[in-house]
């Protein structure tokens, strides 16, 4: 689906403008001239700002242009499945990994997509893949950078 700019524009207004509202309980910095709410709000302006620049370059360049535009593949019945079963893996996985875990939750989620995507005939590729993106994944997230990656049924130890 293509969707003008001027209509982009407009989510990212009512979203900036969402931001202010939901920060402004924040609380004030005792000693200083500015809180908690500076940065969300300021995140909030210039999402305001860009908004408001995709706007008035959506009615610029839209030239009788529909306001929105389905795309070919939404007639695919292959692509729909392919857009429902990603969205039903990020889904899996919010509900999945805490008590499972990331490793075993993000090797079946990883796996699924591959071999859907890939195809049947690559199976074996697929696991691998799986299991090694996982690996990285976990110790790019969890040992480098930190992340509280859910553990799970997997005991915590060391890599």
């Amino acid at each position: 689906m293509k969707v003008n700019d001027a209509i982009s524009g407009l989510f990212f207004i009512l979203f900036g403008m969402l931001i202010f509202y939901l920060t402004r309980d924040f609380p004030i910095m005792p000693g200083q001239k500015y809180g908690a709410d500076l940065f969300p709000r300021l995140i909030g302006f210039f999402m305001g700002l860009g908004g408001l620049t995709l706007i008035i370059r959506g009615i610029r360049t839209r030239n009788g242009a529909p306001w929105v535009t389905v795309m070919d593949w939404v007639s695919s019945p292959r692509h729909v499945m392919n857009f429902f079963l990603v969205i039903a893996v990020l889904i899996f996985y919010i509900f999945v990994s805490d008590p499972l875990g990331f490793i075993p939750t993000a090797f079946i989620c990883l796996m699924i997509l591959l071999v859907w995507l890939r195809g049947l005939a690559y199976w074996r590729s697929s696991i691998m893949i799986s299991i090694v993106a996982v690996i990285v994944i976990q110790q790019f997230f969890g040992e480098f950078l930190r992340v509280p990656l859910p553990w799970g049924i997997v005991p915590i130890f060391g890599w």
